[in-house]
């Protein structure tokens, strides 16, 4: 028996989280008491909207280790202020411990590990990686006063043979302040 290969499109998305002394899930989030300190997070577009990575893998190349690109580039951008006489320092993490991308197929249990995607930096200010499977990855950190923005592009390694269909999952990025 011949087993056909169907594209498989699996899509990514994104979710900021900004820690100080509460949480909060939000693409922008902005916390300030007063002038200063104050941090910032961006992940994505505009108007509160999760931002998606898409990445479509064609038949023909389904586990062949041809990497994939995703849909589009993701804008993240980080912001700490604090007076020159309390300066403060800010943690980028990332979370993709949370679930794996799991496919949208009743009854079906395929998932793809998100340590078989990375990402690029284009500027190097917030560097490039890839998923590890954890709580807490660090990416980056940065003493106030700063601002930095950068724009990352994911791919997927494509080594697994699928079952065909989409698959979801989230990683939850976090700009903290300890």
């Amino acid at each position: 028996m011949t087993r056909r290969r169907i594209p498989t499109c699996f899509k990514l998305f994104l979710t900021g989280i900004l820690l100080w002394s509460t949480t909060a899930e939000a693409i922008i989030f902005d916390l300030k008491n007063q002038a200063n300190p104050q941090i910032k997070i961006r992940v994505g577009g505009n108007r509160g909207n999760i931002s998606e990575v898409a990445f479509t893998v064609p038949a023909a190349q389904l586990g062949d280790g041809t990497a994939i690109t995703g849909s589009q580039t993701i804008r993240i951008q980080v912001q700490i202020r604090a007076s020159g006489a309390n300066p403060l320092t800010a943690f980028l993490t990332v979370d993709s411990l949370t679930n794996p991308l799991e496919i949208d197929n009743p009854g079906s249990t395929s998932t793809i590990p998100f340590s078989h995607i990375s990402w690029t930096s284009r500027d190097g200010d917030i560097p490039s990686g890839s998923f590890t499977e954890t709580v807490d990855q660090p990416i980056v950190d940065f003493v106030s006063s700063q601002r930095y923005r950068d724009f990352h592009t994911f791919s997927y390694e494509n080594t697994l043979d699928l079952e065909a269909g989409t698959y979801n999952g989230h990683v939850i990025y976090t700009w903290a302040v300890p």
